[in-house]
């Protein structure tokens, strides 16, 4: 009875203290309520605010679309414990993490530059021993002003760093393609959630193309000689989409992988520096020089 244990452990939050529930489910909703979509409205409804959920899929067969959104959409995260893995290791290990809030609900700023498509979205929280990795699109260089705030103990709190610069020109090769991944993960594990909107999907295109990035939307088996046109894109979305028209799986091994692939690509899970690649057979043939794949 997934949902009864959700709204018993919700139920039992103080709104005026910091709260985590860590949410750990070997399987699919069969009792009480069994509609997803019910249980995230319910979930919806009854979290206070500024809850932290983090849900733990325990094996394969678990409704990963349900565990992903409820994480995503309390500010926590999502751990898969495949099988023959240490349930124990992997909750004592964000146990540890969480236990130790630095700050919470970021945001940052930049005076004296617009700042655009800053990855992971939304900003993770930041706890002792972890970091925050955070790759955005910018117009024009020059000097900034930079401000991170954040929630400490329940205080706000802000840090200025002032005498800092953003290129003009030129820069390292790397940060170009690590936004795209960024982007491209954020926007895959969109349509994984909510469903598919053509906007998404160009954009996933476009970023795949232009960086070398294997998506589902980009299979390196398609041979179109206009890869690089307009037109040759629109027949990869139009390939690809004709292969993903059944529903995708929301759990067992293949829905398992994308979630984990998707949230290393985003920077959602981990916020490392590097993003890990797919797991798609197709991923170990690219090779990434400089800016070109």
């Amino acid at each position: 009875d997934i949902n009864g244990g959700l709204q018993t452990a919700l139920s039992l939050v103080d709104s005026e203290r910091p709260a985590y529930i860590l949410f750990l489910s070997g399987g699919q909703p069969t009792e009480g309520e069994v509609n997803v979509p019910a249980i995230l409205d319910n979930v919806t409804q009854n979290a206070p605010d500024g809850i932290r959920l983090f849900s733990f899929g325990v094996g394969d067969d678990v409704d990963t679309v349900l565990l992903d959104t409820i994480a995503q959409q309390n500010h926590g995260a999502s751990v898969y414990v495949r099988p023959g893995e240490a349930l124990d290791q992997a909750v004592g290990e964000l146990y540890g993490k969480i236990s130790t809030p630095v700050l919470t609900d970021l945001s940052l700023t930049m005076d004296g530059a617009q700042i655009e498509e800053l990855y992971p979205t939304p900003l993770p929280d930041l706890y002792a021993g972890s970091q925050a990795i955070i790759a955005g699109t910018y117009r024009a260089g020059g000097p900034v002003t930079i401000t991170l705030s954040g929630m400490v103990n329940g205080e706000a709190q802000s840090f200025i760093y002032e005498g800092q610069s953003l290129s003009t020109e030129g820069g390292q090769e790397s940060l170009p393609r690590l936004w795209a991944t960024r982007k491209i993960g954020y926007l895959l594990t969109q349509i994984r959630l909510y469903g598919e909107k053509p906007e998404w999907v160009e954009a996933i295109v476009d970023l795949s193309v232009r960086y070398g990035i294997v998506t589902p939307y980009t299979s390196y088996l398609i041979t179109e000689d206009d890869i690089l046109t307009q037109t040759g894109r629109a027949n990869a979305v139009a390939t690809q989409s004709a292969e993903f028209d059944e529903e995708a799986p929301v759990s067992g091994e293949a829905a398992v992988n994308a979630s984990q692939d998707q949230a290393s690509m985003s920077g959602g899970a981990s916020g490392d520096a590097a993003p890990a690649a797919p797991t798609d057979e197709y991923a170990g043939q690219v090779v990434v020089i400089g800016s070109r794949a």
